[in-house]
This record gives C-alpha cells, structure tokens and sequence, in this order.
C-alpha cells in the first residue's frame, strides 16, 4: 500500500484542529458532515480526541475520488466493527485506493 501510495499519489496531511480544512469541492464534499467553526477547523467535542478521515481527491481538488456512502457510518461499524474506509480500516484502504485510481481515470 506504501508503494501504491508513493507512486501514484500526493499525501498531504492537515490537522483540521489546528488548520482550516480547504474550500476545493472535493474537500467539501467529503467534509460536508463535519461541523466547522468560524476559523473552518474541526472545533472540540467528538472529534477532540482522535479523527482521521482520508480523501482521494482528483487533481486541483475539485472533485472527490472516494466518496463515502452517506448515512452509513453506524451500520458499518455495528455490522463490521468499524467505521467506514474514510475513517480508516486498513482491510478496505487498499481496495478503496484502488477503486479511486479508476474512477480518476474513467
């Protein structure tokens, strides 16, 4: 997965409790449930503890290569025992990394 992710895309990491999260649509849209302060970071309550979300975006950041399934999160983790791929299981990364690569390509 490390050479996957070194070869064919650009990791960028943001603590989103300390830096405002980007205004690209493909951030938008995989943010739209988060709740942002004034400032666009992630403020305390839930997420103070511990929040990790990935998002595949295409290039420029306008649209969003993994998209979640909404309303999900729950069923995923009563069923599985986790929360969905974007909050990182690493069973699911690998394929969803994959499946991301060909919807950038379609």
């Amino acid at each position: 997965m490390i050479a996957l992710v070194n070869a064919r895309f650009e990791p960028v990491w943001i603590n989103v409790r300390t830096t405002a999260v980007p205004e690209d649509a493909g951030v938008v849209a995989g943010t739209d449930d988060l709740s942002l302060n004034s400032d666009r970071t992630v403020p305390a309550g839930f997420h103070k503890g511990f929040f990790v979300r990935s998002l595949v975006l295409a290039p420029g950041g306008a649209r969003l290569l993994n998209p979640q399934s909404r309303g999900q999160p729950m069923a995923t983790f009563n069923a599985r025992g986790h929360f969905p791929y974007a909050q990182v299981k690493a069973g699911d990364y690998l394929p969803m990394l994959r499946e991301a690569l060909a919807t950038s390509a379609r």
